[in-house]
């Protein structure tokens, strides 16, 4: 918004010392005369003679020079630009015959010269792409972003990627798993209020934090850092932002008990990559969109903590990047065949600074014990399990990792495992969560 200002202020500044020069020449006194002579035809002559304000000639021509630029540069809408500076020019029109009853004689053409040629400046300026930058901007990324970011772009001499960019992105996907609706007695209303409150709440509170909102409704919202401008610290604001979402989500959590008494079952996942963004659409309907990077994993690491019990995961490129400033714990191992390459996943914990030396004693034997599961030493996992356990305190991927070793140990099937076995394993139908 400064620059506008500035650009507003030129112009009608400008314009005003010029209409000022002029009414001080006397140039606008021909014009004058003729109004005079105007209005003493219709019987508005006063018999003292007319009185002449010229401070306030002056004080309107340089206030409508200065408003009508500002007004034509900050409107983006063509027509809307026509509109304000055809309404600007019919108002300036009214005050001289609304004196002229009172015996005042105004000069309008100072001020109507001024805006005219004001909105004309303004306009030649709009049409270059600087002046066009807010138009797109509103056009691509609107209410996508917070009204800070938005006027940082606003205002930057660097060119936002329009029209093509590779950048690296971290993309953060939030989900809200939906209640089973044969354990629930939710009314349709109810349950679209709850999705509501969850996309107001996260798509408020990620905005806030500078993201770029992508997707949003009230089951998935997913928002991109590092997508808008080129930025070293991409990964570190998205763990920041979602470490402090999972704490803002078990407030909503305690909200959705109180009121519909049932908790809020949600997962993030969060990850980088190489991500081409630009402008995409048909003119009229474009929008600023990335595409690649690591959007679709993100995705299904947010999906992958119903599973784990966890509330945040991180793939292994996020991992890469903020390793020296996050605790993790690994939960698994994810093969690509396409990429031929073996990953882990992570668990976000918290910051370094605010991991204590219990925390990261536990969070050792914790790894220590998925070490061991995967070697089939499961007798020794369970007891690093269980030394990672803090008394009292519930941890959805110790309690998974923990029944997996036990089920190891006590080899009993389960009708839903031998169904998958006898289903996927053995017959022709594949998992839906590999699907």
């Amino acid at each position: 918004m400064r620059r506008y200002w500035l650009i507003s202020l030129a112009i009608g500044g400008g314009v005003g010392l010029l209409i000022l020069s002029l009414t001080l020449a006397g140039g606008f006194e021909p014009l004058v005369a003729r109004l005079a002579a105007l209005f003493e035809a219709r019987g508005w002559s006063p018999d003292e003679g007319w009185t002449r304000w010229r401070w306030l000639e002056m004080l309107t021509a340089v206030a409508a020079s200065l408003g009508m630029a500002l007004a034509v540069v900050e409107i983006t809408r063509p027509v809307k630009k026509l509109v304000a500076a055809f309404s600007g020019m019919l108002l300036l029109m009214v005050p001289s015959p609304l004196f002229a009853l009172y015996g005042v004689l105004f000069d309008p053409f100072g001020a109507i010269s001024g805006a005219l040629l004001s909105a004309i400046g303004a306009v030649v300026y709009s049409r270059t792409s600087v002046g066009k930058r807010k138009g797109i901007l509103e056009e691509a990324v609107g209410s996508r972003v917070s009204v800070k970011l938005f006027n940082e772009m606003l205002e930057s001499p660097l060119d936002p990627g329009f029209q093509g960019a590779v950048r690296q992105v971290t993309t953060l996907v939030c989900y809200h798993f939906p209640p089973d609706p044969s354990q629930t007695k939710n009314t349709p209303s109810e349950t679209l209020t709850m999705g509501s409150l969850f996309l107001r709440t996260v798509s408020t509170f990620l905005l806030a934090r500078g993201a770029y909102l992508e997707e949003a409704g009230p089951e998935r919202v997913r928002v991109s850092f590092g997508m808008l401008r080129d930025t070293d610290d991409h990964a570190e604001q998205a763990c920041r932002a979602g470490l402090d979402l999972r704490i803002r989500l078990r407030g909503l959590s305690q909200e959705f008990e109180s009121r519909w008494f049932q908790p809020l079952c949600c997962g993030i996942g969060l990850e980088s990559g190489e991500t081409t963004v630009g402008l995409c659409g048909i003119p009229g309907q474009f929008f600023f969109a990335g595409f690649g990077g690591g959007e679709d994993f993100a995705g299904r690491l947010a999906c992958a903590n119903r599973r784990f019990g966890s509330e945040l995961l991180i793939g292994p490129e996020a991992y890469r990047r903020i390793r020296h400033l996050f605790e993790v714990r690994p939960l698994e191992m994810v093969y690509d065949p396409v990429a031929c390459v073996l990953q882990e996943i992570f668990e976000l914990l918290g910051t370094v600074e605010q991991f204590g030396s219990e925390d990261r004693m536990r969070r050792d034997q914790f790894w220590q014990g998925v070490i061991l599961f995967r070697e089939k030493r499961t007798e020794e996992a369970l007891e690093a399990f269980r030394r990672a356990r803090l008394p009292g305190a519930g941890d959805g991927p110790l309690d998974y990792f923990t029944a997996k070793a036990q089920e190891a140990v006590n080899p009993v099937e389960s009708r839903p495992h031998r169904l998958i076995r006898e289903l996927t394993d053995e017959g022709h139908a594949r998992l839906v969560e590999n699907f």
